[in-house]
């Protein structure tokens, strides 16, 4: 079968057995900030898991797209390490467990025709905490396994969960085939749990039956739970006769397509297999990263997807590809999985566009990378050692460049590179990127809210918040907890929990015998738990209670949300119709807009889009809200976000005929009671990604009179009229370039100070060595400086200080050669600003900083040149 039949086959044969098909969640998980990604087909489902919220049907299946940072740097050396993959997994949420698992598995591998006597099958062995599953194996053994094929393992390889201190958690059975004795270590120990290739995992079945508790103690869950997963990319080319995943018909094309582009066989040799691999599975995950709006950047996602095209288009490089070709290798891949993800083919142009922009980007980079690289390798030639592993990891850490072809390129001129150092340096960047990933499948145990909602799931409190402010209700579930906090459920509420980027309402609750301040709603799928503290009297589970929302902040809020969605209407319009909603913070006093884009709007753009807004409100456009079905909400062009979490019953917020979004939050009945709209901010917050912040109503107001205020401020201070500011500020704007250009007189190239700077230069193995105090100057002065002086002296290190008033500034400046020798220009900044009682920070090739010890100058600059004499004498 070729994947997309494996695909579907596996959905129909769960749903013949009575589960629902779910759809696929993003890459980008929602309401979970434990991972980056979607690392797994269960992490949608993990507050059914967890029992803080309701699922939709106890039997469940899916094939959910996934992509884990874990394995980058194995992709292309293994026969089945992927990045981004597809897993297909069906799921009981307290419905069928063990027995159904298993027989499910076998029947399903059966009809794929998988050969049953090539299975092993793993299972958790036990420790001194936790009982070995003697349950599972004993099962196995009645479906036919003999002992030698049932594998115990350790709990690191078959116990899943908890991430956090407590949690629901289990062993688990994973199926392998065999894939020959002629493949793999061809050791007679090797077994599932080897790390050769020899045995391929395809399915493994997690048996949620304990609870942890904080002790470690395990305890029965009264409803336990399965959660499977068997990636599409491994059980196809099991059914394709493959001896890798990359010989199946998931990247067969794609490396064919590779061949072409750079003319050298797969089979040719190990490191054009390598490539060829590696620029295949690179090509899918990008598409998929892109699709699900992430674009490349230097933080978190952002630099997740910079970070596999880099490498993909090196590998490229390596077998000889050059001119750009990721992005029509993207093509391929949505040529062929298109028709499975509808919206990887709406995005095509984007996919294009940005994995074209940062391929073309980083073959700049390769350029200045060989250049950094040839100066190291040069000046540990003439020290007569090996290449500081040093360089090496900032050439892949700052520039992108990848280790493998440094090393390389090492190799060629007869040079080492010092692999274990570099080996320690990204053992630790691998242990951060882990902490970011950790949290795992499970996340963080519950915490007291969490428990609440877990321990009440089966009182659900009804939201009847957009008809209604005020109502009469009752407390159906009741807890106070340690710091006084209340957490409760009321039978209706009205109420808005924070959700989709609005904040939460706030209010009162008063009851026959007391009152409530609500400060906090949490929202739980269809439910909600409110935090409120104690005001006046008592409060008690089933108590008659009047709720009332405070509806100036409701008001406030909902003019805000509203206003978002204008301001997303008119960026699309006026701007760019490609940009895409990448976060929203919605509160009383403000809204702030994030969106992703391949430029900044300019400040005429963000102009006409503040009039734009204020237009529809002026217009006074009707505002309506209305469920249908997602597919509908699809036909009529809403538009839905990846961050959002949806169900098959979507609400969608329409404004008039010009704006449609799937919108759970709360707004105005029509845009006239916004009142005025105010872009206050617009700014960069990562690569191809720009923030918009704004007021409307009255705080759009308070802000005019502040502007007046500022205004009549300024008048008084240039002693002239409000009118006429512009005018006294441009004079006195002249005055300050005049007195600033008479200060800076010898600061240009062949000036007296730069004269009087080189000529004072010492020479240190090889390099000129500049410290000077330069009082006077500014921050921008100095870089100037610097930047001239590195001219005028070749190989160069510049430590600049200058004192104004209590404070000292500090600028260090090395040319790139002395980077390729080891020095660091933040290392020398830190021995300047120690005895001026600062700090500061930078790259290797220029740090700034300061302090404000001004009687430690001369102390601070002896201190940065006897660092610098040390580092150049090494």
């Amino acid at each position: 079968m070729d994947s997309d039949r494996v695909r579907q086959f596996f959905l129909e044969f769960f749903e013949a057995r009575g589960h629902r098909r779910a759809e696929p969640a993003s890459l980008v998980p929602a309401g979970d900030p434990s991972v980056l990604f979607t690392t797994a087909g269960m992490q949608q489902f993990k507050p059914y898991y967890l029992g803080t919220g309701t699922p939709p049907a106890t039997r469940l299946t899916t094939c959910q797209r996934c992509f884990r940072t874990s394995d980058i740097e194995n992709v292309g050396h293994t026969a089945r390490h992927l990045t981004f993959f597809e897993m297909l997994g069906n799921f009981s949420f307290g419905d069928y467990f063990k027995e159904e698992a298993i027989a499910w598995s076998l029947e399903f591998s059966d009809e794929l025709g998988i050969d049953r006597d090539r299975v092993w099958i793993s299972i958790f062995g036990g420790d001194d905490e936790v009982p070995a599953d003697d349950e599972a194996t004993a099962m196995w053994r009645e479906h036919g396994f003999p002992p030698e094929r049932i594998v115990p393992l350790s709990r690191a390889d078959n116990f899943w969960g908890p991430a956090g201190p407590t949690g629901p958690c289990g062993p688990c059975s994973e199926l392998y085939y065999d894939m020959g004795s002629d493949t793999g270590c061809r050791t007679a120990e090797c077994a599932p749990g080897c790390d050769c290739d020899r045995f391929m995992e395809y399915w493994n079945l997690v048996f949620v039956q304990y609870s942890m508790a904080e002790d470690g103690g395990l305890s029965p869950l009264p409803s336990p739970s399965i959660d499977t997963g068997m990636g599409l990319e491994r059980i196809a080319a099991v059914t394709q006769g493959a001896l890798t995943v990359f010989e199946s018909d998931a990247f067969r094309p794609l490396i064919e397509a590779g061949e072409r582009l750079s003319g050298v066989s797969y089979e040719s040799s190990p490191a054009a297999r390598r490539a060829l691999r590696t620029i295949a599975e690179h090509a899918r995950g990008a598409a998929f990263l892109v699709m699900d709006g992430i674009l490349p950047g230097n933080e978190g996602r952002d630099y997740v997807l910079r970070r596999i095209i880099r490498r993909a288009v090196q590998q490229g490089v390596a077998i000889g590809i050059e001119e750009p070709f990721l992005a029509s290798l993207c093509d391929l891949v949505i040529d062929r999985m298109g028709d499975a993800y509808p919206e990887l083919a709406a995005r095509r142009d984007a996919v294009r566009t940005v994995t074209d922009d940062e391929e073309a980007r980083f073959r700049r980079t390769l350029d200045t990378g060989m250049g950094i690289l040839d100066e190291a390798l040069r000046r540990a030639r003439d020290a007569g050692t090996e290449l500081p592993a040093e360089v090496a990891f900032e050439l892949h850490d700052t520039y992108g460049f990848p280790f493998d072809l440094t090393r390389e390129i090492a190799q060629e001129s007869e040079m080492s590179v010092d692999e274990e150092r570099f080996e320690h340096l990204m053992a630790a960047q691998r242990e951060r990127a882990r902490q970011a990933q950790r949290g795992g499948e499970w996340g963080e145990g519950p915490g007291d809210i969490d428990t609440f909602q877990r321990d009440t799931a089966e009182i659900v409190s009804d939201f009847v918040g957009y008809e209604k402010l005020e109502v009469f209700t009752v407390i159906r579930a009741l807890r106070t907890l340690d710091d006084g906090r209340i957490l409760l459920k009321l039978a209706e509420s009205p109420f808005y929990a924070e959700s989709g980027g609005q904040i939460a309402d706030e209010g009162w609750i008063h009851t026959d015998a007391g009152k409530l301040a609500v400060t906090e709603v949490v929202k739980f799928d269809d439910d909600q738990v409110i935090v409120a503290r104690l005001e006046e009297g008592e409060a008690a589970n089933r108590d008659r209670a009047k709720a009332m929302v405070n509806s100036v902040r409701r008001h406030q809020t909902a003019s805000n949300h509203t206003a978002t969605h204008l301001l997303h209407n008119a960026l699309r319009l006026l701007v760019d119709d490609a940009i895409r909603q990448a976060g929203s913070a919605v509160r009383p006093d403000k809204l702030r807009f994030d969106f992703t884009t391949r430029r900044a709007p300019t400040d005429d753009e963000l102009r006409q889009v503040e009039e734009l807004v204020n237009r529809r409100i002026v217009e006074d456009h009707p505002v309506r809200a209305f469920e249908t079905t997602k597919d509908y909400a699809a036909e009529l062009g809403a538009l839905a976000f990846f961050e959002d979490k949806y169900g098959e019953t979507v609400r969608v917020l329409e404004v008039d005929d010009f704006s449609r979004e799937l919108c759970g939050g709360t707004h105005v009945s029509s845009t006239a009671a916004i009142g005025l709209f105010k872009i206050t901010a617009s700014q960069s917050v990562g690569a191809n990604t720009r923030r918009i912040e704004a007021v409307t109503s009255a705080k759009a107001i308070e802000y005019y009179r502040g502007l007046e205020e500022t205004l009549a401020a300024a008048a008084d201070e240039l002693r002239t009229d409000p009118d006429r500011v512009p005018a006294a500020a441009r004079k006195l704007g002249e005055q300050v370039t005049e007195l600033k250009e008479a200060l800076r007189s010898g600061a240009g190239d062949g000036g007296g100070l730069v004269d009087e700077l080189v000529g004072a230069a010492e020479e240190v193995e090889g390099a000129q060595l500049v410290a000077a105090r330069v009082d006077g100057l500014s921050g921008d002065d100095m870089l100037q400086l610097c930047d001239t002086l590195r001219e005028r002296l070749g190989e160069a290190a510049v430590v600049l200080a200058a004192a104004k008033d209590d404070r000292v500034a500090v600028t260090v400046a090395l040319s790139d050669g002395l980077v390729g020798r080891g020095l660091h220009a933040q290392d020398v900044l830190r021995a300047v600003t120690e005895p001026l009682g600062g700090k500061g920070g930078g790259r290797p090739t220029l740090a700034r900083g300061g302090g404000g010890n001004v009687g430690a100058v001369d102390d601070a600059l002896a201190a940065g040149r006897e660092r610098l004499r040390a580092e150049l004498s090494v």
